[in-house]
């Protein structure tokens, strides 16, 4: 509620400033320079740190935050709390020695070609996980999107950013866990409380943004501010 409170404190700052500095006359580079000095202002007396497109980026990792292969981490969602374990990741070359089933939007983005075959600019990293159900949620009825877990990287100045993306999902479906028929839920489970599952989720990285796979970790969350990391052992 503060963060949003916040938020519009900015941008009406934003329009009443430009509105009046606009009407004594002013060029592309004098509205640039006022933004600026409103967000920094504004920034620095609420304590936020606004970056050029949004809104403070995820808590980094600490103490509280981190977590290694095996663990359950739990996250909190509206559909219900769900517990994420990685047991293990593998990063591949080459397909020919699995047999993949995947949407569209791998071809379609040139990640694989239609006979099955990785683009060699890209690696694909291919994650062993359970999911878990862990309780009842305010929309029980809508899917578990797996594509909460985000492959990332830290970069060279610390930044914490996506190293590729995930488009595969394959799991056993039971009674408990049923896949979901959505085309924008390809990535989504339909899982009864306190049912879990054993997947495979894979991600399509490209090698010019991540050379050393060694340095790939994992982010869980869709608030920022409760961002879980997971690391490899």
């Amino acid at each position: 509620m503060a963060r949003k409170k916040f938020m519009s404190f900015v941008i009406c700052c934003l329009a009443v400033s430009l509105f009046v500095f606009c009407c004594f006359g002013c060029t592309k580079d004098d509205v640039q320079g006022e933004m600026q000095k409103i967000i920094g202002s504004a920034s620095q007396n609420n304590g936020a740190s606004l970056k050029s497109g949004g809104i403070v980026t995820d808590a980094p990792p600490n103490a509280q935050n981190t977590h290694f292969f095996g663990d359950s981490v739990l996250l909190e969602t509206v559909t219900g709390n769900e517990e994420y374990t990685i047991r293990k990741m593998t990063v591949l070359n080459s397909l020919a020695s699995e047999n993949f089933s995947f949407p569209e939007h791998p071809i379609e983005n040139a990640w694989v070609s239609e006979d099955g075959v990785l683009n060699p600019d890209y690696s694909f990293v291919l994650v062993e996980m359970r999911v878990k159900k862990a309780a009842k949620g305010e929309v029980e009825k809508e899917a578990t999107l797996v594509n909460v877990l985000k492959l990332v990287y830290k970069s060279e100045n610390g930044a914490i950013l996506p190293a590729g993306e995930m488009d595969y999902f394959q799991f056993a479906e039971s009674d408990n866990a049923k896949r979901s028929t959505l085309p924008n839920e390809y990535l989504g489970v339909y899982l009864e409380a306190g049912a879990s599952i054993d997947c495979r989720v894979g991600y399509f990285v490209p090698k010019n943004t991540v050379s050393d796979t060694g340095n790939l970790f994992f982010s869980l969350g869709i608030n920022p501010e409760k961002t879980q990391y997971i690391y490899p052992q």
